[in-house]
């Protein structure tokens, strides 16, 4: 029996145990030839909820940015597709936007809220991010297709067009 001081060990020894398999972005710029066992385009990720499918460039985003140890932490669900073609992962700290157009960026705290809850995310009037959050001063900001969303004084601050 495990108990709960198990979690980061197992979870990054069940994350190195992948299972390869084909890219779900057709128009992925992996230019694997299919062959290399070393980097993998799909993985299944264990966790206290149950393995979960992250896949693609959104795969290669959240190995970049540390996988199952990094700031957006574990998936809660595997990768799902999005509106007009895109496709997004869930993570307990934030989610993994991606499309053919806008490659994969990542979204989360108090603009994923503003982004995805208060702005219909991918679907909404904003689109796709086009870059992951970056500082400026007094807070953060992210670019998205039709516009951008600043953190400062606390709040978020919506510009759309």
């Amino acid at each position: 029996m495990r108990d709960s001081r198990h979690t980061g060990a197992l979870t990054i020894a069940l994350a190195a145990a992948v299972l390869a398999a084909g890219c779900s972005h057709a128009a992925s710029t992996d230019a694997s030839d299919g062959n290399s066992t070393t980097t993998p385009s799909t993985i299944r990720i264990a966790t206290p909820a149950g393995e979960f499918v992250v896949q693609g460039d959104i795969l290669k985003k959240y190995n970049s940015l540390g996988g199952t140890t990094s700031p957006p932490g574990l998936p809660i669900t595997d990768e799902q597709a999005g509106p007009n073609g895109g496709r997004y992962s869930r993570f307990e700290g934030g989610a993994i936007y991606w499309t053919a157009q806008t490659g994969a960026h990542i979204v989360w705290g108090a603009i994923r809220a503003a982004f995805e809850h208060e702005n219909g995310g991918a679907g909404g009037p904003l689109g796709y991010p086009t870059t992951d959050e970056y500082t400026v001063p007094g807070g953060w900001q992210s670019q998205f297709q039709h516009g951008t969303i600043t953190y400062t004084d606390g709040q978020p601050h919506v510009q759309v067009g």
